[in-house]
């Protein structure tokens, strides 16, 4: 993926214990990588250079002079004082629990049942949540892990910008997130 002008990552890379190496080197506009690969081999040399990310249509977060841009799947970003969650991703949630619960098979819903977008977004939620694993369908609560202050930091000497982002379901898993623990 070095050199492809890549602002954002999936939420889930990283998640498989398979996955080992991941090289994004030279993406100027990548500043945050998904905390799954901390524990990782990672390229990212020329990655976090202060370039405008002409993608409008991006959400982004900051945290003090850092912003990263998520994925367009991404429909809110919620904080810390955001303690209900939207109509929207408390459906999908109730209906992704019952169907994996009692049914095991999302197959049984048909195209009749839900508007096609929502039947997709049920089978390939955006991402799990990077403390509980619980899948998140349109909400995250991003936190910020500026890879300059982890123990990995002297890896990488000053050749990279970018910052490891915890993508969590609630607040509550926001606040008792930990990168290093």
């Amino acid at each position: 993926m070095a050199g492809n002008r890549l602002a954002f990552l999936p939420l889930d890379l990283g998640r498989s214990r398979e996955l080992q190496y991941v090289y994004v080197d030279n993406n100027a506009h990548l500043k945050g990588l998904p905390s799954y690969l901390y524990n990782k081999v990672v390229g990212c040399n020329g990655c976090g250079a202060p370039v405008q990310v002409s993608e409008g249509k991006l959400l982004s977060f900051s945290s003090g002079p850092l912003t990263v841009f998520l994925p367009a799947e991404v429909k809110a970003i919620g904080t810390e004082q955001d303690h209900i969650l939207p109509l929207q991703e408390l459906a999908m949630r109730s209906l992704h629990h019952i169907y994996h619960r009692f049914l095991k098979d999302l197959n049984f819903l048909s195209p009749v049942s839900l508007p096609r977008s929502l039947l997709e977004l049920l089978h390939w939620p955006l991402g799990h949540c990077h403390r509980c694993s619980e899948p998140m369908f349109t909400i995250v609560y991003p936190k910020l892990f500026p890879l300059r202050e982890t123990p990995m930091a002297g890896l990488h000497q000053g050749r990279t910008t970018v910052s490891f982002v915890a993508y969590c379901c609630s607040t509550q898993c926001l606040q008792t997130f930990d990168l290093l623990s």
